[in-house]
């Protein structure tokens, strides 16, 4: 009993400097501990030594208690306590401001993430339409269907064309290509880069890539479905250039038809 009087005496004088409420429980807490845990060990190396024994030797072990009471209250300037105390509410005062905030939007936010949803579902019918067995919604005829497997680098993306297919519609006859760019830096996506594509044949002819039937995106690529109108059956490959950068010389071969 003696030896526990003695430690919490100890205690508060050695903690009596630290001003900050919280920073004074919590290092109390800490070196009530310690003193536990040496008392503890030596009651496991000294199996025949009294419990207060042990807890007086372990509270001496600890020093002066007023020496050490300088040394924390050097240490724990109730100012850094203040300012984190500050630091939590601001947090807290934001997250709350934030909650209401999505609370306030949240239907706006519902709404953008179905119209998204919907123009996904609308893409990918549009996808099966173009290449597989889907039904299209629009006035056309399917004449071919093409295997893709191309690749090509333009700067820190990556082009590609995965599927491509000829139509017979009634402004005439279009393929199109399935054309997807996926950028190495997730920032630097930019949409417009399809805008500066172009693609010729192997006949000499230049078509511009102005137009898709349908897009979809993500969050570092970008995916079309594009309309090249008036390639000739003829054409056995197409090229696909870019207006303002060299370099890019991405090859489709139209001779890899399968069946529609």
């Amino acid at each position: 009993m003696k030896s526990i009087m003695g430690m919490y005496s100890w205690l508060s004088i050695a903690t009596s400097g630290i001003r900050f409420g919280p920073d004074q429980e919590a290092v109390r807490d800490e070196l009530r501990e310690h003193i536990e845990d040496k008392a503890a060990d030596l009651m496991r190396i000294f199996p025949d030594i009294p419990e207060e024994e042990a807890g007086q030797r372990a509270l001496a072990a600890m020093g002066d208690a007023w020496e050490l009471k300088k040394e924390l209250a050097r240490v724990h300037s109730p100012w850094l306590g203040y300012l984190w105390r500050l630091t939590q509410v601001l947090v807290w005062g934001l997250l709350a401001l934030s909650l209401i905030a999505a609370l306030g939007s949240g239907a706006s936010l519902l709404e953008g993430q179905a119209y998204r949803w919907e123009e996904a579902r609308k893409a990918r019918a549009v996808g099966r339409a173009l290449y597989e067995d889907g039904t299209p919604d629009w006035e056309g005829e399917r004449l071919a269907v093409y295997e893709a497997d191309e690749t090509a680098r333009l700067g820190r993306a990556v082009i590609s064309v995965s599927r491509g297919a000829r139509w017979r519609e009634p402004e005439g006859d279009c393929l199109y290509l399935r054309l997807r760019i996926t950028w190495d830096r997730p920032w630097e996506v930019n949409p417009m880069t399809v805008s500066c594509l172009f693609a010729e044949d192997d006949l000499g002819n230049t078509y511009e890539i102005n137009t898709a039937r349908a897009f979809r995106e993500g969050w570092n690529w970008y995916q079309l479905d594009l309309a090249l109108e008036g390639v000739p059956l003829s054409a056995r490959e197409l090229r696909v250039h870019h207006e303002l950068r060299d370099g890019l010389d991405l090859a489709v071969d139209l001779t890899r038809e399968v069946v529609p």
